[in-house]
């Protein structure tokens, strides 16, 4: 019997004998709401972020930098110890830390007084979201096996991007109320501003979220014993010195794809973090407006990216074969590109989400391809480690672009439609190389998927 037979019976006991349990999907759904929850945040400092600039005396580039540099140099640095605990403790008890630390950081974003306190208060925020995401593909596999888990993988993937939707759409009615219930709060809060308000709102029910994280299913629980053997220690050094092995051998691929996607990720973070601020600035928005306007763009785009997606992989698939990810990739890359030139257009906040629609429609369908895309060219027993180096670099990546953007906004500040130049530009130009960077991986791609599925079957 063949190594590729042996695999696909292995497979198909796995599916005929393991069907995941009840508590199984409550901790998925668990999950996902704890993944939307960790960027209420990010939410409420978007809509409000008119009245901290004004009320701090910050300018453009110290803006990007708390949105961007904090982020990328915590998360980066936070995410990988948080994986490394989390391989040996009890998963639930780190995710449990993980929100705590979460809750503080943005209540600490609330009492923020100056750039300063409200730079290290989001890193802090970054370094409690930074361990969401691995702990989080770290568990499913634990919790469903075969079709169940490719089933999971989806969820998690397409209800975080639905429900972000709603976050946004929730977080510009959240600072509506807390202005109406300014009243009823303790004297010493009436006089706060509104956008603090906020973040002690969104900080407050953290509580509630560990106790929800820990009613999750025993199975979360690392296999790991806490002090291996010699021989386990071994087998976890020999498989990570074949993760660099292997990165080397092709670093065409790699290279080229790692810097497609972070170009990728910067160009669409160059607009996304500054469309709320050019609608309220030079648009006369107000933040219950944006806050529906990108609710709705987000859920509309996540839904047709993912219809599109499906259409795409249906009658694209056989045809493009191994190359169909990647080629997904680099032609959403370069409409993107193009409808980014759109918004030097628009005249309104309703024309300026539309647009924003149509590019995250385009940019969704790329998205939902990358997973398939990394796992393809990626051995089994490599896989997750590969996946935590690039979202590493995305992570990276798309946090650098708002300072950029910032920076170019403060040089253009004569100029009344100055940001907008700034982040349009800045999008179109990354996304244009993004695209071509993309191309290039094409050349060598289906030789790495190739060397993958050889190297998985050896390892078999």
């Amino acid at each position: 019997m063949t190594l590729t037979a042996i695999a696909d019976n292995r497979a198909s006991s796995d599916e005929s004998t393991h069907r995941a349990s009840p508590i199984a999907w409550w901790s998925l759904g668990v999950l996902v709401f704890i993944g939307l929850y960790v960027v209420l945040d990010r939410q409420v400092f978007v809509l409000q972020i008119e009245t901290i600039r004004r009320q701090m005396g910050l300018n453009d580039f110290q803006i990007g930098l708390v949105q961007g540099l904090s982020v990328a140099l915590f998360s980066a640095v936070a995410g990988y110890p948080i994986a490394w605990l989390a391989d040996r403790l009890d998963r639930r008890v780190v995710l449990s830390i993980c929100v705590l630390i979460w809750s503080l950081a943005v209540a600490a974003c609330g009492l923020a007084q100056n750039f300063t306190g409200l730079f290290f208060a989001s890193a802090m925020v970054a370094a409690g979201e930074a361990g969401v995401l691995p702990i989080a593909y770290a568990l499913i596999p634990e919790l469903f096996q075969g079709r169940q888990r490719v089933l999971a993988n989806s969820v998690f993937a397409v209800g975080g991007r639905l429900g972000q939707g709603m976050v946004l759409s929730l977080c510009g009615y959240l600072i509506y109320y807390v202005d109406i219930l300014r009243p009823s709060l303790p004297v010493a809060w009436q006089g706060l501003e509104t956008w603090r308000l906020a973040f002690f709102a969104a900080a407050l029910p953290g509580i509630l979220v560990i106790g929800l994280v820990m009613s999750m299913s025993a199975q979360v629980k690392s296999s790991m014993r806490p002090n291996g053997d010699l021989q386990q220690t071994a087998s976890l050094a020999h498989a990570q010195m074949s993760v660099l092995a292997f990165i080397r051998s092709h670093w065409g691929t790699f290279g080229s794809f790692f810097l497609g996607m972070g170009l990728l990720l910067f160009g669409l973070s160059a607009i996304s973090a500054f469309l709320p601020v050019v609608a309220m600035r030079q648009m006369g928005a107000t933040p219950v407006q944006v806050g529906n306007f990108m609710g709705v763009a987000a859920f509309v785009s996540s839904l047709l990216g993912l219809l599109f997606t499906q259409l795409l992989a249906k009658y694209l698939r056989r045809r493009l074969g191994d190359h169909f990810p990647i080629v997904v990739l680099t032609c959403s890359s370069l409409l993107a590109a193009v409808t980014s030139s759109m918004f030097l257009a628009v005249h309104n906040a309703a024309q300026l989400f539309l647009v924003l629609g149509i590019q995250m429609t385009l940019l969704m369908c790329g998205m939902m391809t990358f997973p398939n895309a990394i796992q393809d060219m990626t051995p089994r027993h490599l896989r997750a480690r590969l996946v935590a180096i690039i979202i590493m670099v995305n992570t990276v990546c798309s946090s650098l672009s708002p300072a950029l953007v910032g920076a170019i906004s403060d040089h253009l500040k004569d100029r009344p439609d100055g940001l907008l130049q700034a982040a349009v530009w800045t999008s179109c130009i990354s996304l244009l190389l993004s695209a071509a960077v993309l191309w290039r991986c094409q050349r060598t791609y289906a030789t790495t998927v190739a060397a993958a599925k050889a190297t998985e079957l050896s390892a078999a």
